[in-house]
């Protein structure tokens, strides 16, 4: 008569006992024990298991079966035996199984036994589907013969023999069962989690075959949460795979379930990324509702900073900072690297910087130094000249060397023109070709620029 399943009781049975009836750990020499082929339990951080064989010693001896032309096979514990062999040690200690052991018996026997070496439930969810396969396999097996019982759900039996719960054996079991092999490949290289794993295992071939397509090389990017989004997506005709919104970073399209209906009734095209309506639109997509809000932002920003601009080039500190200047190119210094100490290039930036307000202007005390450094009049720099005098005869009286000065031609009325003037010559003053000479005609200049 078959008895409910009792793991306990059946290894109980297999376990060869000593003459008190209690379960016997035998010394056995490595050499007599071969290893299991069918073992699918992976052999890695052998020597961490090493390390730590040697400082607490082995917690889970072996389990090995007795075979019947002499020797033991391994059933449980293969990580343990190649730990052992690389401390050199010639012995191992071993559970010893009956050689006519029922093959279904060793199947529940080998998983649980890994189970419980790994601390009970330490499981992947990798090993855990294939696992949970040979176990059901096995259970079912000795139910058909009448070995054991089984009422009730056969997974929570499995659940028993791996120390884990219900929940996780479907998980494993999906994700063994519906994970397409490309995938599996990634998941068993662990470039992605079981979460995702998951995930995808839910996804139909076709959807998990783009994806895998669309995330090469870029796996990292990819987690559960994008890929229940890319699911729901691709319930919907219109949608791309991927938001064209999202570089560099990939991202499936959201929102899609909103705009259905319109895109059904003609009243929308689907996707939000080139939507003329999508600024008012109050089914757009996350992803372009946070670009039209960044670049509302952006614009208010420049806006906001081209007023502030206008507001300083208004102001006396502007004013000064164009005196600096035009004294500083009367000694041929017209950007900060043309002055000739480092410390007073570190801040002197300001007065060539394009964006005013990106630097802090420099202090009285500095400006006082690379005055007096250069030998100019400080109050004559910040101020400017006095305006008593402000036109000067050509060429009665010439401008500073490397000066920059506001020009009155010959031959017109009225005109004028900005130049600098150098080795008795004129040249314009943006361009850096010291060849490119200005042909011009002055009558008169003067270093005071109008406001």
């Amino acid at each position: 008569m078959a008895k409910k399943f009792n793991l306990a009781e059946l290894m109980g049975e297999a376990v060869s006992k000593s003459d008190t009836g209690e379960m016997r750990v035998e010394q056995i020499p490595l050499a007599e024990i071969e290893e299991n082929e069918n073992n699918s339990y992976a052999q890695n951080d052998i020597d961490e298991l090493a390390e730590s064989i040697k400082v607490i010693g082995l917690q889970q001896p072996l389990v090995v079966r007795r075979k019947t032309e002499g020797g033991y096979l391994l059933l449980a514990g293969h990580r343990r035996r190649n730990a052992l062999a690389l401390l050199d040690r010639k012995t191992a200690p071993c559970i010893v199984l009956d050689a006519d052991l029922d093959p279904s018996i060793q199947t529940l026997i080998l998983h649980w036994t890994n189970t419980m070496a790994r601390g009970g439930g330490g499981l992947t969810a990798e090993y855990t589907g294939q696992a949970a396969k040979e176990i059901e396999a096995a259970l079912k097996d000795l139910q058909a013969r009448g070995v054991v019982e089984l009422p009730g759900k056969l997974r929570s039996y499995v659940a028993e023999v791996l120390k884990t719960s219900e929940s996780q054996i479907a998980r494993a079991k999906a994700i063994d069962n519906g994970l397409t092999d490309e995938w599996k490949e990634l998941f068993r290289e662990h470039r992605i989690n079981d979460s995702a794993a998951y995930e995808l295992s839910q996804c139909d071939a076709d959807l998990q075959r783009e994806l895998h397509g669309a995330y090469k090389d870029r796996y990292w990017n990819l987690d559960a949460k994008k890929i229940k989004a890319h699911r729901k997506a691709a319930e919907f005709d219109f949608t791309p795979l991927t938001c064209p919104e999202a570089s560099p970073c990939i991202e499936p399209c959201t929102g899609a379930d909103k705009r259905a209906a319109w895109v059904k009734d003609g009243y929308c095209d689907g996707c939000c990324h080139e939507c003329s309506l999508a600024a008012n639109c109050d089914r757009v997509c996350g992803k372009v509702k946070q670009r039209l809000k960044n670049e509302q932002e952006k614009a208010e920003r420049e806006e906001n900073h081209e007023q502030q601009i206008a507001a300083f080039n208004a102001s006396p500190l502007a004013k000064a900072r164009r005196n600096i200047r035009f004294a500083l190119a009367c000694k041929d210094i017209r950007n900060v690297d043309d002055l000739p100490e480092a410390r007073h290039q570190w801040y002197m930036s300001w007065l060539w910087s394009a964006d005013p307000l990106a630097y802090h202007a420099p202090d009285l005390s500095d400006l006082f130094e690379v005055a007096q450094a250069l030998e100019i009049d400080p109050f004559e720099m910040i101020c400017g000249r006095e305006s008593g005098s402000v036109w000067h005869e050509y060429t009665d009286e010439r401008p500073p060397e490397g000066a920059r000065v506001l020009c009155k031609l010959c031959g017109c009325t009225n005109r004028y023109g900005e130049y600098v003037y150098r080795g008795g010559k004129w040249f314009f003053p943006d361009l850096d070709d010291e060849a490119c000479e200005a042909n011009i005609l002055v009558s008169s200049w003067t270093e005071v620029f109008p406001e």
